[in-house]
């Protein structure tokens, strides 16, 4: 993941920190030499807190990741930088326009690029609040508590920052921009993907789209052939559900049985060791 400035100590070890052509060059070539599936890059200046990957530079990222046959996907978070980053060859946003609404020419851009994809990450819903009763079975009360306490400024804040992803989420579904799945928000927890996808449908998709978005494009993009879908010939992944998601997206919740490899998961033994 090439970030900006040698210095960088935002996300090592994982980063790689460029501040010249050369050096961005010789990333990609060191990343494609380890036969990586995707180059992501980081251009986002938390908050001013650290530097962004300058325009020259990412599009010296870009350029040589296509010669390699690398598809480059960008961390974002301002729509001026999507906009540049659409015009520099990128392939992927991770994760939308965080900053404002966007406009018309940004939709114009993802246009002119059909093959882009985005991965939403919506932040917490303060109108949501995490379901006590569902979450019970492995997070202790107390933890519960605390994951939706917000003072009415903190909630004012919060909730204008899921309004714009919202807006530009419901704005890019609606042009038929082609959206995948991934949340980085408590990635050792199950529970941050069903929120997500019901984030998914407060924002306008439907929730046969948040569906195929969290299964079949998110298999394609990257490039797993024996997931995404059932079919003949397919890894056996899939779960069995009490309800149908299709008429409220927090049936996934509702899950009956988890099978992997075409084997029925032990879940109360997984409950329990994880309860511990």
């Amino acid at each position: 993941m090439p970030n900006a400035g040698p210095g960088q100590d935002y996300w090592r070890p994982v980063a790689y920190g460029v501040s010249t052509d050369a050096e961005a060059r010789k990333a990609v070539q060191e990343l494609a030499a380890k036969k990586v599936d995707i180059v992501k890059i980081w251009v986002d200046d938390r908050n001013g807190t650290v530097k962004k990957l300058t325009p020259a530079i990412y599009r010296s990222i870009i350029d040589e990741a296509h010669k390699n046959n690398l598809p480059v996907i960008a961390h974002i978070f301002y729509l001026a930088d999507a906009k540049d980053l659409l015009r520099a060859g990128i392939d992927a946003f991770a994760h939308g326009v965080r900053d404002r609404d966007i406009d018309d020419e940004f939709l114009d851009l993802l246009k002119q690029h059909p093959n882009v994809y985005v991965i939403p990450n919506l932040p917490d819903n303060p109108d949501a609040p995490p379901d006590p009763q569902w979450l019970s079975e492995t997070v202790p009360a107390a933890e519960i508590q605390k994951m939706h306490k917000l003072t009415p400024a903190q909630e004012k804040t919060a909730r204008d920052f899921f309004g714009i992803q919202a807006r530009n989420l419901a704005k890019v579904n609606a042009a038929g921009v082609k959206i995948a799945f991934g949340t980085d928000s408590g990635v050792s927890v199950g529970w941050t993907v069903h929120a997500e996808m019901a984030d998914m449908v407060t924002a306008g998709m439907t929730p046969a789209q948040v569906l195929t978005a969290a299964t079949k494009t998110s298999a394609e993009v990257m490039h797993l052939d024996q997931l995404g879908t059932i079919a003949d010939g397919k890894n056996a992944d899939f779960i069995v559900l009490d309800a149908n998601p299709l008429d409220d997206i927090a049936k996934t919740r509702k899950i009956a049985k988890v099978f992997q490899r075409g084997k029925e998961i032990d879940r109360a033994a997984l409950r329990a060791a994880w309860t511990k």
